[in-house]
């Protein structure tokens, strides 16, 4: 049976054309590869090469085995990654989080109730978090609109209400609640990382100019320092974790009041029983 290692040679061999570049690219010298391109030859008991005084090619069946190797060297990386990957699944959980406030709430959950595994997640927005659910990127995923797909189970785990942080020498705090176009224009502060947030920012306020931050410290501090507004959470006003010179205005469109679910596939549901059982609706309020 011909070695993977052959075959690469072979290919190297095939689409740089010479001895001496393909010993080159795969860091051996042109003797030691043109016994390997010897060994082939015996190992299949046929001729591919064209062998004259001082040049090497490959004749028509060579060719074609070139063509196949590519095809099986191809077939042999997809394997490695597939079982690296089915090896990961057993001792890591991926999740997708659509915004840093299920982040924040969940992390300990998760990692409390699979003590033993690894959690790697990452934030984005969620508009393609089912199919990575389904194409096993993400294990579990949260989002902010209800699934539909049969294939996907949720859970309903809280509700998050946007509000407008202003400083109290700003006009717009003279308001009860404002709309988002009454903020379009402004310059506002913003942590980088806020998944689907930012994307509903950029729609919704194409004239603002965001000041985006990514360590919360530093933005915490610009907010203390500075007239700037910034977006706040309902949870964090109800918790009183907010700057006292700051008022918190309520904003009205329905793209500000979101529920989150947390999904997984359907048929995995039981794995992660224990984690669902620990969740419900309140448990982001």
């Amino acid at each position: 049976m011909l070695e993977i290692h052959l075959l690469e040679q072979l290919v190297a061999f095939a689409n740089l054309g010479t001895l001496s570049l393909a010993a080159k690219k795969l860091h051996t010298s042109q003797p030691a590869l043109t016994r390997s391109m010897k060994k082939i030859e015996d190992e299949l008991g046929i001729k591919i090469f064209i062998r004259s005084s001082n040049r090497l090619e490959l004749n028509q069946t060579g060719r074609f085995m070139a063509e196949r190797a590519q095809q099986v060297i191809k077939t042999d990386e997809d394997l490695i990654e597939q079982v690296k990957s089915y090896h990961r699944s057993l001792h890591t959980i991926s999740v997708g989080y659509c915004a840093p406030l299920p982040q924040r709430v969940l992390n300990s959950i998760i990692n409390n109730v699979f003590s033993g595994m690894t959690i790697s997640s990452s934030m984005t927005d969620d508009k393609d978090f089912i199919r990575r659910v389904k194409d096993g990127d993400y294990q579990l995923a949260v989002v902010h609109h209800k699934p539909t797909d049969p294939t996907i189970y949720s859970k309903k785990i809280g509700h998050e209400d946007l509000y407008i942080s202003l400083h109290r020498s700003n006009p717009l705090t003279f308001y009860p609640n404002i709309h988002l176009k009454d903020l379009n224009g402004l310059s506002i502060l913003r942590l980088s990382q806020t998944g689907f947030w930012a994307e509903m920012c950029n729609l919704k306020l194409p004239d603002s100019h965001f000041l985006l931050q990514i360590d919360r410290g530093a933005f915490n501090e610009l907010i203390h320092n500075s007239n700037y507004p910034s977006f706040v959470s309902g949870y964090d006003i109800k918790r009183g974790l907010v700057l006292k010179n700051q008022i918190n205005v309520s904003i009205l469109d329905e793209e500000c009041h979101v529920d989150y679910y947390l999904i997984c596939l359907r048929e995995k549901q039981k794995v992660y029983r224990e984690l669902f059982n620990q969740i419900n609706d309140q448990t982001i309020s």
